[in-house]
């Protein structure tokens, strides 16, 4: 339970079909907002990638590793409050490691861990929110690829295009904090949501 994240009021089984009882959500996902024709402002977008590093934040503290984190799983109600939305993937951190040759998640938001099928933890939420984060504020993806394959090459191997080449107007402070997030090994990243929620708080300032 927390403010960030789509609540679960049941679970259950109901004639051998299961289901999943939750909040409705009155609103839209994220997916609007990744073209270049309709960005939102800066402080909202840094308002929206704290929101989501908190809710992030709260599920690792918890033990959960969503896996998926993407514009679609991210929703803003109409009052303005952001909710993490289909933890659907998400396993708990002791047990998170895909089964062999099986990668679960949407590849443009993935990892280079989890592009291996390595075991993940909370840092490869990180790097997917910092891929939601470049492209809130740019339009692109920072990794693309004309197939699977080279999709995946370039997120374990490529660097993105500089951030301020596609939005000069950046501050110093949110580039260097994408940065951080897309970084390929994972112990350059932050270690926890609750750092990330504290440099953002920053990154508007001179």
């Amino acid at each position: 339970s927390h403010p960030n994240i789509v609540t679960i009021y049941d679970v259950g089984e109901d004639y051998e079909i299961a289901y999943m009882a939750m909040e409705l959500l009155e609103g839209n996902d994220l997916s609007r907002y990744t073209s270049k024709d309709n960005l939102l402002p800066l402080p909202e977008v840094v308002r929206i990638v704290r929101s989501v590093a908190s809710a992030l934040d709260y599920a690792h503290e918890n033990g959960v590793v969503h896996r998926d984190i993407k514009p679609a799983n991210i929703m803003i109600l109409k009052n303005g409050e952001i909710r993490v939305a289909d933890f659907g993937i998400a396993r708990v951190m002791t047990s998170s490691k895909t089964q062999t040759g099986v990668v679960l998640g949407t590849p443009s938001y993935m990892s280079p861990e989890q592009i291996a099928g390595q075991k993940v933890d909370g840092r490869s939420d990180l790097f997917s929110l910092g891929v939601v984060f470049y492209e809130l504020l740019t339009g692109e993806k920072p990794f693309q690829g004309d197939s699977i394959a080279t999709l995946m090459f370039n997120i374990t191997t490529g660097t993105p295009k500089p951030l301020r080449e596609l939005a000069p107007g950046i501050p110093d402070k949110c580039a260097a904090i994408i940065d951080r997030l897309l970084a390929k090994d994972r112990d350059a990243r932050y270690a926890q949501g609750k750092d990330l929620v504290q440099d953002l708080a920053d990154c508007l300032t001179p």
